[in-house]
């Protein structure tokens, strides 16, 4: 056992290694399209009589939201290298259990999602100056749910990686999955608005993981707005992460015959 949780390290220490040569390029892309929404939440869209504090609102929404754009990231390299080179055949040959190898993969998706979202708030605060308070946000909270979210999104690839056939089922996935999730996902309103307009959409939403995710970021913020209970979110977040773990891992073992 010690000699596999070795070898598994050494993997996971190999994986973050190659990703350090396009970390600069990822925290580039997540500041920008961050500082972008942000900037014209807050300084454009109120001309159309948007609140002034919606930007704020937004800004721990913009973690939750590139966590579902990385997903599709996530599973397009996971299709191409199954179509492709294939090295994942490579991996299920070390001595390790099959099991170990897929949950290789949704960790390391996680870590690179985890990292992409860092500079996120200190560009927040760059771009909405005296329009939020770093001082407001409950920072053990807010770490809990940060690390929740990014495993979540981390084995939703490797979930979806697994039940999608080939790479041209991708823009599918996006339309009919990703893009549902995020949108109706509490990124631009608070589930209890989604209920004061449609109960129904909003009980059907609860059944959306990126609701909890969202609403259980914000509820390590000081917004005076009704949100899902904190704990609520935290259990239902964890409870989608093992979920989508062992459905993935299960998956992929009868895709690639490693049963």
């Amino acid at each position: 056992m010690y000699k596999q949780l070795q070898t598994f390290a050494s993997l996971l220490w190999r994986d973050a290694r190659v990703f350090r040569r396009y970390t600069i390029n990822r925290l580039v892309d997540a500041c920008v399209w961050s500082g972008t929404t942000l900037y014209i939440s807050q300084y454009v869209l109120v001309k159309f009589g948007i609140s002034s504090q919606f930007a704020s609102f937004l800004l721990l929404g913009n973690i939750a939201s590139w966590g579902v754009f990385e997903v599709g990231s996530s599973i397009s390299i996971i299709l191409s290298d199954l179509q492709g080179v294939n090295s994942l055949s490579y991996y299920l040959s070390l001595p390790l259990p099959s099991s170990w190898i897929f949950i290789r993969i949704g960790l390391m998706d996680a870590y690179k999602t985890f990292i992409s979202t860092l500079p996120m708030i200190p560009v927040g605060k760059l771009v909405l100056g005296s329009h939020v308070a770093l001082n407001s946000i409950n920072y053990p909270k807010l770490c809990l749910s940060y690390v929740l979210a990014h495993l979540f999104f981390g084995f939703l690839g490797l979930f979806i990686a697994s039940i999608t056939p080939s790479l041209e089922y991708l823009s599918t996935v996006k339309m009919r999955i990703l893009f549902p999730m995020w949108f109706l996902g509490c990124y631009q309103f608070t589930w209890h608005m989604l209920y004061d307009t449609n109960p129904t959409l909003a009980y059907l939403n609860l059944i959306n993981p990126v609701t909890y995710i969202v609403e259980g970021m914000r509820g390590s913020l000081d917004l005076d707005l009704p949100l899902l209970p904190y704990p609520i979110c935290i259990a239902a977040t964890s409870i989608f992460i093992v979920v989508l773990a062992w459905a993935g891992v299960r998956n992929f073992k009868q895709r690639v015959d490693c049963l």
